[in-house]
């Protein structure tokens, strides 16, 4: 499985740090599926785990109503710049932009809390149903909370939507233990 394209993409778009057991409230979310992204075919650029309900199912994965987490551990350095950059390619491939525009105020927020990654370093982004906050975390300190359950929806869209994600092959090894719609 490797991203296609130029984009330094795979392994800029974020996320996640910590153990997804260190986060307030999600003690309770199963590994549901685990991937590695690399760029050009052979550079490896993170590996990723998405941890959810057990009894989460593909088509409401990402609905407001599911709690989960992205944990992302990164195997090359990345500056935030380019975290951004691939973002907002995917992000404006999936969706118009009156729809991005619903949840700007939270992909800017959490675009500007953005760090430089280094080799080993982690990203965490978790989204709570239980009050609809999304929270990124890297090597596990908090970074941002953004509440807004539209905001999850859209940007766990990249690594987890049916329309045009970041690799499909990659979304598809992330929801290997989500049962079947």
């Amino acid at each position: 499985m490797f991203l296609k394209g130029n984009l330094l993409i795979i392994g800029l778009i974020l996320l996640l740090s910590s153990p997804v057991y260190g986060i307030s409230g999600m003690s309770d979310l199963q590994r549901l599926g685990q991937g590695k992204a690399y760029y050009l075919g052979f550079i490896k650029v993170y590996d990723v785990s998405l941890y959810g309900s057990e009894l989460t199912s593909k088509q409401h994965i990402l609905s407001r109503d599911v709690s989960k987490c992205l944990h992302i551990e990164y195997a090359v350095d990345i500056e935030k710049d380019d975290f951004v950059e691939a973002a907002n390619t995917i992000l404006n491939r999936q969706f118009s932009e009156k729809q991005l525009a619903l949840a700007k105020g939270g992909i800017d927020a959490l675009h500007e809390a953005y760090l430089d990654v280094k080799d080993g370093d982690t990203y965490t982004l978790c989204y709570s149903s239980v009050d609809s906050v999304t929270t990124l975390s890297y090597n596990g300190e908090e970074l941002v909370s953004i509440d807004s359950p539209f905001f999850a929806e859209t940007y766990f869209s990249i690594w987890l939507g049916s329309h045009k994600p970041l690799d499909e092959d990659l979304r598809d090894d992330l929801l290997a233990g989500v049962q079947k719609d």
